[in-house]
């Protein structure tokens, strides 16, 4: 059977592309989102407690004291007291630091140990739009910076009234501890994108598995059909649209059946017709040549219709066994005898055209499974074009030899050789270029070659001749005997 042609775009490769390229777009797009959601809303979720807890020491704190804080006053009874009395608070919320700052950015008081008063809070300076609200009287919490460790910190903003007026700013400062939550929610969201994937993944394999075996059990049995097996039935039981065109395509081979039996009937019957008469014309011209016996220049005529009957029957002949459907009958050969009777019947033609055969089998070639008397038919097909192309003689060649999983027998010669303008119509049937001939041997040799399941391929240049190798293909055990 000939190979089916190679599929450049798989449904299986369109499947994948289809659904999965898509779905790992939206399950990625899904998981940035989800995660974003996450992350905004634990931010949220953060400064509102952040806020919260600023807005809660500044009502603790005393804004007399603090505001008249200079540098050295850290160690005052006062300010160390104000230490004592807010870092517990700060960290039963799970803050890192309270201050209170001016808003040209210089510390007033600072829980952390190293902080100093007249010091600058310089990551005051990334949060203007913060700082504004605070002047205004409200409270407000910072983007997320970078601190102390590379540690990520957000603070907590609140206004330190005094007199009635916003006189400075409370901050609060928390590490981002829900990063560690956001760790562990991108990575539940990048497995869930992962097995979603891959389940997707599996089921387009199957889908597409499914749709395209009995598409391909289909394309098989299409290309049984374009050989000439119109017994198999074509059976796809899959209850939608495969099985649709697998009717289909038993209705078509049906009509096939039918209509070369019909054919064959009328092959039959214009064999018939046309026999009957070349049978009378060829008896009359037996007929004729008895009562010309006595002129000798009438019996030339006679003779060149009796020649012209013959190769009208020699044209039936050929076309009914071209048109014939002949299923290979394989048998065991020894392929070295085989061939040598082949060339017996053409070394009388070979030596009067002067023409040298070699031939050469390799010596792993023994044995072979083919029917021997169609491929003789079309092997004596072949050697009688090499012959005709060398009438002023040069050099036939017949070589064998194993091909993986087949066996090859060429056979070349060293003519004139097939113009290109011809080599796309020489299989083409009753295309010929001799004054004689039905143009049916290279179809039939084809045909016959096809018919095992083989290739025949020819390969001709000017001036150089022409080599046709007809490839049979063989069974391991074949092989190895």
């Amino acid at each position: 059977m000939a190979q089916l042609p190679t599929i450049r775009r798989s449904i299986l490769g369109r499947m994948l592309l289809i659904t999965l390229a898509p779905a790992m777009l939206l399950l990625s797009a899904l998981s940035v989102y989800f995660y974003a959601q996450a992350r905004a809303s634990l931010e949220d979720e953060m400064s509102r407690r952040l806020i919260g807890m600023a807005r809660t020491l500044a009502a603790q704190i005393d804004p007399a004291p603090v505001l008249h804080f200079v540098p050295g006053d850290e160690q005052t009874r006062t300010y160390r007291a104000m230490v004592e009395k807010l870092r517990p608070l700060a960290e039963a919320n799970d803050a890192s630091r309270v201050y209170v700052v001016k808003f040209d950015e210089s510390v007033l008081f600072d829980t952390d140990p190293a902080g100093v008063v007249g010091g600058t809070m310089y990551q005051l300076a990334g949060h203007r739009r913060e700082l504004k609200l605070v002047q205004q009287g409200r409270a407000a919490a910072s983007p997320m910076f970078k601190g102390a460790g590379g540690r990520f910190y957000k603070a907590g903003y609140a206004p330190l009234a005094a007199d009635g007026e916003t006189a400075a700013l409370v901050g609060v400062d928390a590490d981002v501890r829900f990063f560690e939550r956001l760790r562990e929610i991108r990575r539940n969201l990048a497995l869930l994108s992962l097995f979603g994937s891959t389940l997707l993944a599996v089921f387009s394999v199957l889908f597409a598995r499914r749709l395209a075996w009995p598409i391909r059990r289909l394309a098989r049995s299409a290309t049984r059909i374009g050989e000439g097996d119109y017994e198999t039935p074509v059976a796809e039981k899959t209850g939608d649209e495969i099985e649709l065109l697998a009717d289909t395509l038993n209705g078509m081979r049906a009509r096939i059946v039918e209509r070369d039996r019909y054919l064959q009937m009328m092959q039959r019957g214009i064999a018939h017709e046309v026999r009957n008469p070349l049978g009378g014309m060829a008896l009359y011209c037996d007929i004729l040549s008895d009562e010309l016996a006595a002129r000798p220049d009438l019996l030339a005529h006679v003779e060149k219709i009796r020649r012209e009957v013959k190769g009208l029957d020699a044209v039936v002949n050929e076309f009914l066994d071209f048109t014939k459907e002949q299923a290979p009958d394989r048998r065991r050969v020894d392929v070295r005898d085989y061939l040598a009777e082949l060339l017996m019947f053409y070394a009388g033609m070979a030596e009067r055209q002067g023409v040298r055969v070699v031939k050469t089998v390799a010596a792993d070639v023994h044995f072979a499974a083919f029917d021997p008397d169609l491929l003789r038919r079309a092997l004596h097909n072949l050697l009688l074009n090499a012959l005709q192309a060398m009438p002023d003689g040069g050099e036939l060649r017949l070589d064998a030899r194993r091909r993986p999983g087949e066996l090859e027998i060429c056979i070349a010669d060293t003519g004139k050789g097939i113009p290109e303008s011809n080599l796309a119509h020489v299989f083409t049937p009753f295309f010929t270029t001799k004054d004689t001939g039905t143009g049916l041997g290279l179809p039939f040799a084809k045909k016959v070659v096809e018919s095992h399941g083989g290739r025949l391929i020819l390969e001709s240049r000017i001036g150089e001749g022409t080599r046709v190798c007809v490839n049979l293909p063989q069974t391991a055990e074949t092989e190895a005997s």
